[in-house]
């Protein structure tokens, strides 16, 4: 299994062990949705199931473009955008302040000494995610600029940090005195944090086309604001693999089942996750394996 970097915390300690208990032995890999992407599209990893922190990710696996590596993918749960803080930091007392609404998140953000850590926007949904939730600040606060000083370039050097836990010990530690992160890390690991206003959390449905009006462009690629889901899919069969890589189709449909059962639901929301009641096919829902068909109805 691939999985977003965000779900490190989640997976490995919650998902992994439920899957054990129920006989399943997963062997899980987390790291950025779109360098994850990378690896199976460049035939170097060839996982059973796929999940993903951003929908657009997988889609892009989609297509004769692709060798159809994926057919289909479930939209299953969302988050939003927080910013969190070090306790250890010299400013996790103006951050709490915040949170006690007492001080403004922009003004604190705007503090020369912050040191702010984020994902690389070109490997990881979170990263161009942070760039569009600054630049929704900065609009709702009427604050032209306030993006750029806080991040500087889009790629720049000196924020960005491996995604999932890395960024996460590096905040911890007091390396970092806050980063933007998912509501889903800070729960998973008892980060504390402060809230986005719902019009720059990326996490309201509500407000998709508000999200919608920034975008951000790495490498060529534009990344559209868009409410943050994570989607699942199990990939197509590769027509050339390594022979000495199994396929197990019928274990994936048993663990993605798994996922999406009262139990899995049960861990996945006590992580911050805001399970969809009903999971979204996107793609040929015939394709979708028969003993997922009704769980993905």
């Amino acid at each position: 299994m691939l999985y977003a970097g965000s779900l490190v915390t989640v997976m490995e300690r919650g998902i992994v062990p439920l899957a054990a208990k129920h006989g399943l032995d997963v062997q899980g890999e987390g790291k950025g949705s779109v360098e994850l992407a990378n690896l199976i599209r460049a035939g170097l990893r060839f996982p059973d199931v796929f999940i993903s922190a951003d929908p657009a990710v997988i889609d892009s696996l989609m297509g004769s473009a692709d060798d159809d590596i994926v057919s289909w993918y479930a939209i299953f749960a969302t988050t939003r955008l927080v910013v969190g803080y070090s306790p250890a930091s010299p400013l996790a007392h103006d951050f709490a302040e915040v949170s006690r609404g007492r001080r403004s998140l922009l003004d604190v953000l705007s503090m020369p000494a912050l040191r702010v850590g984020r994902t690389d926007p070109r490997l990881d949904p979170k990263g161009y995610r942070t760039i569009i939730a600054a630049r929704l600040l900065e609009r709702l606060a009427h604050r032209p600029g306030f993006a750029t000083r806080l991040l500087g370039d889009d790629l720049n050097p000196a924020q960005i940090v491996a995604a999932g836990g890395p960024i996460l010990v590096r905040l911890e530690s007091g390396d970092l005195d806050a980063a933007f992160i998912y509501a889903t890390e800070s729960v998973a690991r008892n980060v504390p944090f402060v809230e986005l206003p719902k019009e720059a959390n990326l996490g309201e449905a509500s407000e998709a086309k508000t999200y919608a009006t920034v975008s951000v462009t790495i490498d060529g690629k534009t990344h559209a604001g868009a409410p943050a889901a994570y989607a699942l899919t199990i990939p197509n069969p590769p027509r050339k693999r390594d022979p000495n890589t199994a396929v197990h189709r019928d274990m994936a449909s048993r663990f993605v089942a798994l996922l999406l059962s009262q139990e899995g639901r049960t861990v996945l929301t006590k992580s911050g996750m805001t399970m969809l009641a009903h999971p979204k096919i996107v793609g040929e829902a015939a394709e979708v394996p028969s003993p997922l068909q009704s769980v993905l109805r």
